[in-house]
């Protein structure tokens, strides 16, 4: 017969497991990072607002741009991205959701490319692992980031999954090259379903984005 878990027994597991990322500067790491994000916004959007206005019409930039390109090439382009380089601010393509009626089950369509993306990224990661001299450069490059899943585990692969500071791509190939279980990986990985929708409703609802480059 294996022992139950007590309410209290998970309780205390989570407070334990709480002060530990605490001690190890996690949520020290999320408040500068999410500052830092919030700055940034705030300096893009305070420049679009005085280039949307006085230089450049964007409605007429973003419609023409938008129409011209398909939609499929659009989604390869985004999935390419997210399973090899990570390199095109997703932001793009969160904005590209605002030309349909709902954008909301585009929105969840990017979640899950993004998904499946990091998914090819671990296989690029186990591929690296296996060229001792691309695999050296590989650690050189994202050693912070082999660091963070160190201290942080599975937490530091939520918050990169939810947070744009870094491409999610680099970071599951550095869980990859720190020997990051997969299973685990798929887990907690599975905050970036969620990341586009959160960040739609951040853009849209909140900041009204798309009424003034849209």
């Amino acid at each position: 017969m294996g022992t139950k878990t007590t309410p209290k027994a998970s309780e205390t597991r989570g407070r334990a497991a709480f002060n530990s990322l605490r001690e190890r500067g996690f949520f020290k790491y999320i408040g500068k990072n999410l500052l830092l994000i919030l700055l940034v916004y705030a300096m893009v959007i305070f420049i679009v607002f005085l280039v949307g206005k006085y230089l450049v019409d964007f409605n007429a930039l973003f419609g023409g741009i938008l129409g011209r390109l398909s939609n499929s090439f659009v989604i390869l382009l985004f999935f390419a991205s997210e399973s090899f380089t990570g390199m095109i601010p997703v932001d793009l393509f969160v904005i590209w959701t605002q030309k349909f009626a709902s954008p909301m089950p585009w929105l969840a369509l990017l979640g899950v490319l993004s998904y499946a993306g990091g998914v090819i990224s671990y296989g690029i990661g186990k591929w690296i692992s296996t060229m001792p001299r691309i695999k050296a450069f590989s650690e050189r490059k994202l050693v912070n980031y082999m660091d963070f899943v160190h201290k942080w585990g599975g937490a530091f692969i939520v918050i990169a999954a939810l947070l744009p500071f870094t491409p999610f791509s680099l970071v599951v190939i550095a869980v990859t090259l720190f020997k990051y279980p997969f299973r685990l990986f798929l887990l907690f990985a599975l905050a970036r379903l969620v990341r586009f929708v959160l960040q739609g409703i951040f853009f849209f609802d909140l900041l009204k984005v798309d009424l003034w480059i849209i």
